[in-house]
């Protein structure tokens, strides 16, 4: 459906200051800040089309705003943002990330049919106009749609499989946690364990590295699995299976956008985590990783893993997953598990 909106040069000024000011769109090359250039934006924009994919907790947010017909005020103008940024320049919004995580845990292609259906709905029953209102402050409470109560059809995608990113990201967070957990070793022991185990095991990844980094060298505001020091080992499993999906988020989003030329759109991200802002971030500054180990670690340290780094990938051979990747990446999350059973005071429960 073609919508047109009649705002003045302010108004259409205004929402992308917001959009710039929460900074929740990112792209590596085009916003790794969360802020666009818009001369490159619509320079890229003519080029090919935009598709956004969406977190957990904005389709969350956008679900029951719809639903409820209000939520805190702060929330709706951040959807209302979203919702007006995206439709005024012509970008697709994907829910599919984001329904593939609830619909996984329940283990339930119905209920991940039903929530995109929903999703659906909202850009069926809402105008252009009402998403504009929104976020610029004029209101706060809009009228609480009726979802149809169909399941998207057509749809090939089995959301009920977490997939490999996940699984990949699960162990890894695990073997996180261990390392975490050992207050005799120094961070550059932990970081170079990271990666070894990594280089050994998985594919590797970016921004894992990055989030390792930070966190080992206890960087502000880069915080541990929830419950990673709990001595319930159900519990920091529950944790980390959470952080799991949002680096999955990253590194499914990486294999689209790193690829350009396959693809006839580009890929953006929108999110509100913090933590996930800050990762995206470190991992697209200009020097990336190696920028990230340099400001983080003594010169000499510095330097030694970096050596180690280079020397490594040198001679990189990928793991064989086999013909099962998924067996190979439950069985590694089990060994990961059982080392951390190991750890004195932790139980099973």
């Amino acid at each position: 459906m073609l919508e047109t909106l009649a705002i003045s040069e302010s108004e259409y000024t205004y929402i992308w200051q917001e959009l710039h000011r929460q900074q929740m769109v990112f792209h590596p090359t085009l916003a790794p800040a969360g802020r666009f250039n818009s001369q490159v934006f619509f320079r890229s924009l003519e080029t090919k089309p935009f598709s956004l994919f969406i977190d957990r907790n904005i389709l969350s947010s956008l679900l029951q705003f719809c639903k409820e017909g209000h939520i805190q005020s702060a929330e709706a103008k951040r959807i209302g943002v979203l919702m007006t940024w995206s439709r005024l320049c012509g970008i697709d919004i994907s829910a599919g990330l984001a329904v593939r995580e609830r619909a996984s845990q329940r283990h339930s292609q119905s209920s991940a049919l039903l929530e995109l259906q929903k999703f659906f709905d909202v850009f069926d029953q809402y105008p252009l106009q009402m998403w504009f209102q929104v976020a610029t402050g004029r209101m706060n409470k809009i009228p609480q749609i009726t979802f149809s109560g169909k399941v998207a059809y057509g749809i090939s995608v089995d959301y009920s499989d977490p997939g490999d990113h996940y699984e990949m990201a699960v162990a890894s967070l695990l073997h996180l946690v261990w390392l975490y957990r050992n207050n005799d070793a120094a961070p550059l022991e932990k970081i170079r364990d990271f990666y070894l185990w990594l280089y050994d095991n998985l594919l590797i990844s970016e921004y894992l590295l990055v989030y390792a980094a930070m966190l080992f060298t206890n960087q502000s505001k880069i915080k541990a699995p929830k419950r990673a020091n709990s001595n319930s080992l159900k519990a920091i499993i529950s944790g980390c299976e959470n952080q799991a999906w949002d680096i999955s988020y990253l590194t499914n989003w990486s294999t689209l956008y790193s690829e350009p030329e396959r693809y006839d759109k580009e890929f953006l991200f929108a999110t509100n985590d913090n933590l996930l802002k800050l990762i995206f971030i470190n991992t697209n500054g200009p020097y990336r990783l190696n920028g990230v180990l340099f400001s983080v670690l003594p010169k000499r340290e510095y330097n030694q893993i970096i050596e180690l780094i280079q020397e490594k990938q040198n001679v990189r051979v990928k793991p064989d997953f086999g013909a099962n990747p998924s067996a190979y990446f439950r069985a590694l999350i089990e060994a990961e598990t059982d080392r951390l059973l190991s750890l004195p005071g932790i139980e099973a429960t």
